[in-house]
Parts: C-alpha cells; sequence; structure tokens
C-alpha cells in the first residue's frame, strides 16, 4: 500500500500532538516492512528515516498562508500525484474533496474548539470550526486517544455511524523513577529554585487553569499550612496576561511561584520526580500526557476530574474538582501530609503507567491504516 502522512506537526514547537505524531511514526518504521510512506509537510522537520520506503516530501508554502491552507493545495496536490491508497490526517483535518477510492483516516487529540471553546482564540476556534468539522464528517475512519474524546465525538457530531478507534498514545523510555531528593536537587540547582516543590506541566493558557493552581497556593500559604515553592514548567500560550495580574494580585512572590518557561525534555523527568506533589489542573484534555510522565517517574499525581484526566489516571491520581481551588488545596494537603497516600499514588501511578507504549499505539495505527485486524499485525 500507498501511505500518505501529514508531518506538518513534526515542523512546529513540540508540544502534545508533535509528540503524538512523532512516537508512532518512530515505531511504525519499525513495524512495517511492507508499506511505501509519503510523508508531506510544507517545512523541514526532524525525523530520522531508518526505512528505505519512508519518502520527504517537503512542499512550498508561502509564508503568509497558515499551514491549513497549505494541506488543501500543496499536500494534496502530492498525495494525488503520488497515487496514495490511504492519507492519514494527523492533526485533526484532512485534505478534502480526495478521490472516493482513497481511504481517508483521521486524528482527533481532542474536541477543545466545540467543549471549551472560550479556552482557544477567535481564529484557532473559527479553523477548527470549519476544517476539523468537514474533516469529521469525510473520515473513513477517525482515531482517538481516549474514550473520553471518542463519546465526545458521538456527542457534538453524532458520530454513531462512523468507525471510530481508541489508541491511546504512549509514554517515553527515559520516563522511569529516580530518587526524589538527587531528582529535586538538581533541579534546584539548575533552575535556582528550592528543592521543596510543587510542579505542574503545560502551555500557559486559558485551558490548563494555571489560575485555581496558583489560588490553592495562596491558600495553603495563607494558612501556614504548605511553603513548598510551585513551579510552572510550560512555554508561553494564549491569553496569559491575566495569569500574571493574578499572580501579583496574590502577593505571592518568585520564591512561592517560578514560572520555569520551556524545560528541556532531559530534565522533565527530574523535574516530575523531585515533586512532592504534581498537580495537573486542566480543564479539558484529550488524553493529558503529563499525568502519565508524573507517574511514571514516580510523583504522586494530583489531578482535575474532567473530560479524559481520570481515565488515564485510572484511579492513581488524587482527583478535585478543577473550579474549586479549595478542594485542589486540600487535595495537595493530604498528599503532603500522609506518608501512607504518598505512596499508595506512586506504586499505583508507576502501574498505571506502565500501561502505556508507544509500540502499542503504532500497531494500532498500522491495523488502522492497512484495514487489518489488530491481531494480525
Amino acid at each position: 500500500m500507498r501511505i500518505g502522512i501529514d508531518v506538518r506537526p513534526l515542523s512546529r514547537p513540540p508540544a502534545g500532538i508533535y509528540r503524538a505524531v512523532r512516537n508512532v511514526l518512530q515505531q511504525l518504521q519499525e513495524l512495517d516492512a511492507e508499506n511505501t510512506y509519503y510523508l508531506y509537510s510544507d517545512r523541514e522537520f526532524e525525523l530520522p528515516l531508518r526505512n528505505s520506503r519512508w519518502q520527504k516530501r517537503i512542499g512550498r508554502s508561502f509564508s503568509f498562508l497558515p499551514g491549513s491552507a497549505w494541506l488543501q493545495t500543496g499536500a494534496k496536490r502530492m498525495a494525488v500525484e503520488d497515487e496514495v491508497d490511504v492519507f492519514w490526517g494527523t492533526a485533526h483535518a484532512l485534505p478534502l474533496g480526495f478521490p472516493s477510492s482513497v481511504r481517508r483516516v483521521l486524528t482527533i487529540h481532542d474536541l477543545t474548539w466545540v467543549a471549551c471553546p472560550g479556552t482557544m482564540s477567535s481564529y484557532n476556534r473559527l479553523v477548527h470550526s470549519v476544517l476539523a468539522g468537514r474533516s469529521i464528517r469525510q473520515a473513513d475512519v477517525i482515531c482517538v486517544p481516549s474514550e473520553s474524546t471518542r463519546q465526545g465525538l458521538i456527542n457534538y457530531f453524532g458520530g454513531k455511524g462512523k468507525e471510530i478507534e481508541v489508541a491511546g498514545w504512549g509514554i517515553e523510555d527515559y520516563y522511569f523513577r529516580r530518587d526524589a531528593a538527587v531528582a529535586a536537587k538538581r533541579i534546584a540547582q539548575k533552575f535556582c529554585t528550592s528543592p521543596d516543590y510543587l510542579c505542574t506541566v503545560g502551555t500557559l493558557a486559558p485551558r490548563k487553569n494555571l489560575g485555581t493552581l496558583i489560588e490553592a497556593v495562596r491558600i495553603l500559604h495563607d494558612r501556614h499550612q504548605c511553603k513548598a515553592q510551585l513551579l510552572i514548567a510550560g512555554a508561553k500560550g494564549w491569553k496569559n496576561s491575566p495569569l500574571y495580574k493574578q499572580l501579583a494580585a496574590s502577593a505571592l512572590t518568585e520564591k512561592d511561584v517560578k514560572f520555569l518557561g520551556y524545560v528541556p525534555e532531559e530534565d522533565m523527568p527530574y523535574l516530575y520526580a523531585g515533586a512532592s506533589v504534581s498537580v495537573f489542573p486542566s480543564l479539558y484534555e484529550g488524553f493529558g500526557f503529563p499525568v502519565l510522565e508524573a507517574m511514571a517517574c514516580g510523583a504522586p499525581v494530583v489531578a482535575s476530574n474532567v473530560s479524559s484526566i481520570p481515565e488515564v489516571a485510572g484511579g492513581a491520581a488524587l482527583l478535585f474538582d478543577p473550579y474549586l481551588p479549595g478542594e485542589l488545596a486540600e487535595a495537595i494537603l493530604r498528599v503532603r501530609s500522609s506518608p501512607r497516600l504518598r505512596e499508595q499514588l506512586i506504586r499505583g501511578g508507576i502501574s498505571r503507567a506502565a500501561q502505556f507504549r508507544w509500540a502499542d499505539t503504532a500497531r494500532a495505527m498500522l491495523a488502522v491504516l492497512t484495514g487489518r485486524e489488530l491481531g494480525a499485525i
């Protein structure tokens, strides 16, 4: 078979979709020695090709045009020229109007634009409403990373007649338990932080709900119940200025809350492992990588009880209502003050994280792309 793939996420800044696409493609190269792959992008991208059946197809894109426009023009034209049998839209969109002979596979990572629209910019919401909505209707198969997202597709788009496959994402092998004290010391030395800290990981954007976490920290500090420093790891995102204003009004200083910005990948396991609590307060997720990452590294996890997060956590995290900062404050205090609960969460988290492997995700995707039964791969 000739399989075309939209790999534009690999030419964008590293984030959840970038990681998912990169890891699945790396595994697919090892798994599939039969089919030919064409990787379409409007920019150069990093992906070592170890399989002679894989080809990069870089198209020219004018700087003033968004990548979504190139997908509908350049990628579509090249895929038709390459006579692909299958096209995989890896990030919420397909080239529309493909010949009916082409099997159209679409991955929907989350449904933020309909489930939590106020946390997106107007432009991104519009693009998703138009392109993703039409792509969902035209796809032959839709792949999602969680049962929660599958149910969302059915609820919002009436997808009961569609073939919807759940293929949970994986976790990289370098996320594993480390000595907590050694990890905390390394983070403290590199980032000039306190060795006693809470951590949270995610883009500084409204959906990540960092305002609730900062308010919970303020509550704990005012009550003198927890003086741990909160470390926030993540790049600046859309509409983050209210977060800084809230922090300034709270009387909390950098000794209480510190923004680390983008943390290099090699430091992330140590950041998680050294945390007394890893907190994930998001309002909505299609999957939620930081929950599994923290668990794999041996950090006790406190996470919000919405969307896919309880499903991914699998009973190995302490859950809270993300709209109630007081409830979050109590959850953090419980974990820090109860060695028994802490150890229970750590053991359960390590066991849960071990169930998610990229090789399994790639096997599921190969079954979808080739139309085979999973057991035949």
